[in-house]
């Protein structure tokens, strides 16, 4: 697999190049946001709506479907097979799924995983606003957590991007590019809100209507 150093997008998977090649062209896919909290998630996640694809319905700020938020994994599973009965494209986003990804990964329809990663320090400093935990106890949080990322992509046979925040945020159209290829899905039309969503601490609130490309063009593909 070829990898262009300077993309803020890097694809990566234990799978041969072929395997991954035949997984990309398959109509049906599930895509996970996954990273540390205060990580960057949430940009993604909104980056890979406007790519088209649909990540649940009346979701909160954080983009976070509750289904898929400490949940039992009996409550999971039926969430997937639901959401698998009705969209042929979906997926979610919680920053710390690693926790139950490994359980839950078999249980989903050729996943696509995209890790994103920002200097520790930066999510870690972030945590210290709830006053809770030491600097060095949130460093070592965020290690901890990424290292069962890479652990988990190290050895789960999927598609994988990870995706640098701090590359992401200064060049987020390549980061559109990188999140469409990855997921099949497109890069969205309106650049100007895009790279308006993407700047730090200006989140929009959520749009339904964005991260439903997909979702209509397999609906026109199937009448």
């Amino acid at each position: 697999m070829k990898i262009d150093i300077r993309a803020p997008g890097v694809p990566y998977s234990p799978l041969p190049d072929f395997k991954v090649e035949e997984l990309r062209n398959q109509p049906e896919r599930t895509i996970v946001v996954l990273g540390v909290p205060r990580g960057g998630t949430t940009m993604m996640a909104g980056v890979t709506q406007r790519c088209g694809i649909w990540l649940g319905s009346g979701l909160p700020g954080n983009l976070e479907d509750p289904d898929f938020v400490k949940k039992p994994m009996d409550h999971m599973l039926e969430a997937v097979k639901q959401r698998n009965a009705e969209r042929k494209v979906w997926g979610w986003k919680y920053p710390a799924a690693v926790r139950y990804l490994p359980e839950l990964h078999d249980e989903l329809r050729n996943p696509h995983y995209i890790i994103v990663l920002r200097d520790p320090l930066a999510s870690g400093l972030r945590e210290l606003r709830g006053g809770d935990k030491s600097l060095l106890q949130a460093l070592m949080n965020k290690h901890r957590l990424q290292l069962q990322n890479l652990q988990f992509a190290k050895s789960a046979r999927a598609p994988f991007l990870f995706v640098s925040y701090e590359r992401a945020i200064a060049h987020p159209v390549k980061c559109a590019e990188a999140v469409a290829r990855f997921t099949g899905g497109q890069v969205p039309e309106d650049l100007d809100e895009l790279i308006e969503f993407m700047k730090p601490e200006s989140y929009k609130p959520v749009n339904e209507e964005i991260g439903q490309n997909v979702a209509r063009d397999e609906a026109d593909d199937s009448n």
